[in-house]
């Protein structure tokens, strides 16, 4: 998620739309039910809450740009572009989003991405498979 002018997160729906942040939220909650062997309706609920609290373990996904949070000094990037995420262990591949191509691509721990907030999605990436491990 993003963050408008007062820190808050800015919801999914306004960065994807309302269809394609309910699509995402379903495939969430599907792969939590799946992997975690939950009812489908507590992983409906976790998705939710998840997605919108920014949660890279369950956004983290190509073609995403990921802002660095207000007050955070040391950080690979100010932004950064996903390319990969593996999930076994749970990391992505990223580059500086501002180098553009000329960009180093780096194997990154998907705990790193808790220093930023989802700014945006390219959504041609949410018809591809998002993650291989």
């Amino acid at each position: 998620m993003s963050t408008d002018d007062h820190g808050q997160a800015v919801p999914l729906d306004l960065i994807l739309g309302p269809h394609l942040a309910g699509t995402v939220i379903r495939r969430i909650a599907n792969r939590l039910q799946h992997d975690d062997l939950l009812p489908e309706n507590i992983a409906l609920r976790l998705a939710c809450e998840r997605a919108t609290d920014g949660d890279p373990l369950v956004l983290a996904a190509p073609g995403q740009i990921w802002e660095l949070r207000d007050g955070v000094d040391d950080a690979p990037a100010r932004r950064l572009a996903v390319h990969l995420r593996v999930t076994a262990p749970p990391c992505v591949y990223v580059s500086d989003a501002d180098a553009g191509d000329d960009g180093e691509i780096d194997e990154m721990l998907l705990e790193v991405l808790d220093l930023y907030t989802l700014a945006s999605w390219d959504t041609r990436f949410l018809v591809a498979p998002t993650a291989i491990g």
